[in-house]
């Protein structure tokens, strides 16, 4: 996993406040490019390193076994696994592999070997390289003579709520996207005729009915007006028919 290298030097500075800014960006630059080719993320690393040294790398464990910075086993690393006591006699090849884990930069390439060997490892014997299954390899837990590998330890948790602390702080996940509003209904508009057709026409309003009174009233109306008619034809004078003697 990529982390930006922002990220990884405000974690280590969580560690180690007074850590100058220069050393910081060295350790976070070469953490990233081993994280990436080794395909775990750096940030797992830092909170490692948190708790193993608190990022100070010319620590040596107080057993004289592990050195620098991810405390990394010396007795297992280049010449001196050829030493038959490496802690108490190491050759001149063993010290100056010890010497050289305490320069940071190397040291964190060697643990990155570490953990990508762990990882390879808890695959092949319990199916998943998970996280928590490399590291507590990294740790040292596990009982092969019992058949028991890989199993995460207290210290083992607590280093994975450091990480999960860290990516919140540091690098949280971006919050989701307000949904967005519905879009409004558009106005539909009165379909085209088919091809060839009449367009239909609204349907006109019909004329109201007629009350009966006003039906009776037209009928009387109409009987007054032919009565008065009759009565004209009646009183009119016809020319006298007598002849003038």
């Amino acid at each position: 996993m990529i982390r930006p290298i922002a990220v990884l030097v405000a974690g280590m500075l969580l560690s180690r406040p007074g850590m100058p800014k220069d050393e910081a960006d060295r350790y976070a630059r070469v953490l990233a490019e081993v994280a990436a080719a080794r395909g775990f993320d750096p940030l797992v690393a830092v909170a490692i390193v948190h708790f193993e040294t608190q990022w100070r790398p010319s620590l040596v464990s107080a057993d004289g076994e592990d050195y620098g910075l991810g405390q990394v086993r010396a007795r297992f690393a280049g010449a001196c696994r050829e030493d038959a006591d490496p802690v108490n006699a190491p050759s001149e090849a063993c010290q100056r592999v010890k010497d050289s884990l305490l320069d940071g930069a190397t040291n964190l390439r060697r643990m990155g070997g570490i953990i990508a060997a762990n990882m390879e490892f808890c695959k092949a014997k319990t199916g998943s390289a998970k996280t928590e299954r490399w590291l507590s390899g990294y740790q040292g837990y596990g009982d092969p003579e019992r058949g028991r590998f890989c199993e995460p330890g207290e210290k083992t948790r607590i280093v994975i709520d450091y990480y999960k602390g860290l990516v919140a702080k540091l690098a949280p996940p971006p919050k989701p996207a307000p949904p967005k509003p519905a879009p409004k209904p558009k106005a539909t508009r009165p379909s085209s005729p088919d091809h060839g057709a009449e367009p239909t026409r609204a349907a006109r309003p019909s004329r109201p009915e007629l009350s009966v009174k006003t039906v009776a009233a037209k009928k009387n109306d109409g009987t007054k007006k032919a009565s008065r008619a009759k009565a004209g034809k009646g009183n009119t004078t016809r020319p006298s028919q007598r002849k003038t003697r």
